[in-house]
């Protein structure tokens, strides 16, 4: 018997039972790589709606089993396919801060700068920029950044200028809010910190925490059990909104941080 489903209709059922078995594959770790690899196909094919929603699924189904490169592919690919960029921003962040020197960090900060200047935000975009120029000597991202800051250097001086006496203000403000709150939480048994670095160079980690400290901020240096990066952190919460507001306090000033919660892990180092 002949069917009656015409060319445009059965190519629409193919691609909707391709894209269930892709989801069904998600389930198994050993197609972790190969599916994002398909998801990031799709998505530059222009199918963003699918692609997010085998996304999804793999995020459901393969995140916890997930090797640290698929991880990172993964954080990467949600940042790039969610619409409302402030989204996009959390997970761009987490690639920066959490994994340092990966194969999508530089691309990260790139887009976080991009996303700053359209928000009209100089001052946060320059920090994005000068930490791709700092922190990846070989990236193809630096000649974009570098551009960036010679064709923004006036602009970027006078608003420099202007935010001296804000930022001391500012960063008594936070110091004394984060010693607040970290007491309310409990102290040393939270679980929540913000992190605002993490390097395979210790002596970066060092360096970055004693210019925090010259601000006026309390900071520490850590590791995690399995892990060799050095991190530098701020506070201890139990609860997650009373470190989310620090977080935001330091965002306000131009300081990248994310929020993590695994301050039961962390080993003092020196």
């Amino acid at each position: 018997m002949a069917s009656h489903i015409t060319i445009p209709e059965r190519r629409n059922c193919l691609a909707s039972v391709v894209a269930h078995a892709l989801l069904l594959l998600c389930v198994h770790p050993a197609w972790g790589q190969e599916t994002l690899d398909i998801i990031d196909s799709i998505a530059s094919k222009g199918d963003v709606e699918r692609a997010r929603s085998i996304l999804e699924g793999w995020w459901e189904a393969d995140l916890q089993d997930a090797n640290r490169h698929d991880r990172q592919y993964a954080l990467w690919l949600r940042g790039l396919l969610t619409v409302d960029p402030e989204l996009a921003s959390l997970d761009f962040r987490r690639l920066t801060v959490s994994f340092p020197g990966g194969p999508y960090s530089d691309d990260a900060l790139l887009r976080l700068g991009l996303i700053s200047v359209a928000n009209g935000d100089l001052l946060e975009a320059s920090a994005y920029f000068r930490a791709i120029l700092l922190d990846y000597p070989i990236s193809p991202k630096r000649k974009v950044a570098e551009e960036w800051l010679n064709s923004n250097q006036s602009a970027l001086e006078v608003l420099e200028l202007a935010r001296i006496p804000k930022i001391r203000e500012q960063v008594q403000a936070i110091q004394k809010n984060t010693k607040s709150l970290s007491q309310a939480s409990g102290g040393s048994s939270g679980r929540y910190a913000i992190q605002v670095g993490a390097f395979s160079n210790s002596q970066r980690a060092r360096d970055l925490a004693k210019e925090l400290a010259a601000k006026g901020f309390e900071v520490r240096v850590v590791g995690i059990k399995g892990t060799a990066l050095s991190r530098v952190r701020i506070g201890r919460f139990k609860e997650r909104q009373r470190a989310s507001t620090v977080l935001q306090h330091l965002r306000e000033i131009g300081q990248v941080a994310t929020l993590v919660d695994d301050v039961f892990l962390e080993i003092e180092r020196p």
